[in-house]
């Protein structure tokens, strides 16, 4: 997608994180007219492909922001990861709040440089031949690499940002806690490449397993 990849879906709706309901649902029905194919704006730019995803993103976005217990844990997951802040997101009636996150862009660095040192490349490019040879992927398959390669839960935390709770929700399998499609592509991705590994394989294959499994 063109112009709604990496966006919050804050940022796809056009609207600051502390919006009110009826500000999320002007902003939807505004959105809608702007991508909708009858539309002067836009009807140019996108094949009809492009066009439907960028409405079910639209739509994904509404209906997660507009349902009060998917929006806070979509908040939480915008907090852990550090794009926003606690005082500005819809996060509320908790008795404890997520903590805003600082991070300190050397401290990043020096984290990624410490995991790029460590990695086992050798055992991990048998393992990724092995898993990468099925067009799926798991969860278990994500922690199989992640160990052969001799990289801690909380390396890949202090690498990417993403929370543990999140890393471990990727690699146990757990559908129902797994972030807004939009959030997983990329965390995955942040994922794979702190591996150092192909991102858009892994993207597809888990993407894949998750489908599969959901429809049985």
């Amino acid at each position: 997608m063109k112009n709604l990849d990496g966006l919050t879906y804050y940022e796809i709706l056009k609207i600051p994180a502390n919006s009110s309901s009826f500000e999320i649902k002007r902003a939807y029905k505004d959105a809608l007219s702007t991508y909708n194919e009858d539309s002067l704006v836009t009807y140019s730019l996108f094949s009809n492909e492009e066009r439907d995803e960028i409405l079910k993103t639209i739509k994904e976005a509404f209906l997660t922001l507009i349902d009060k217990n998917k929006r806070t844990a979509y908040d939480t997951i915008l907090v852990d990861s550090g794009q926003i802040k606690v005082s500005i997101t819809s996060i509320e009636n908790q008795e404890k709040p997520p903590r805003a996150h600082t991070y300190n862009v050397t401290d990043n660095d020096d984290s990624a440089e410490r995991v790029k040192k460590k990695l086992r490349k050798k055992e991990l490019e048998t393992l990724c031949n092995e898993i990468f040879s099925n067009d799926l992927i798991s969860g278990d398959d994500l922690k199989e690499m992640r160990k052969t390669a001799g990289i801690e839960l909380s390396e890949i935390n202090a690498v990417t940002k993403i929370s543990v709770s999140v890393l471990k929700s990727m690699e146990e399998n757990r559908i129902e806690s797994l972030p807004p499609g939009l959030y997983l592509k990329n965390f995955l991705r942040l994922y794979a490449e702190t591996l150092q590994i192909d991102p858009q394989k892994v993207i597809d294959g888990y993407l894949k397993h998750i489908s599969l499994t959901q429809k049985k």
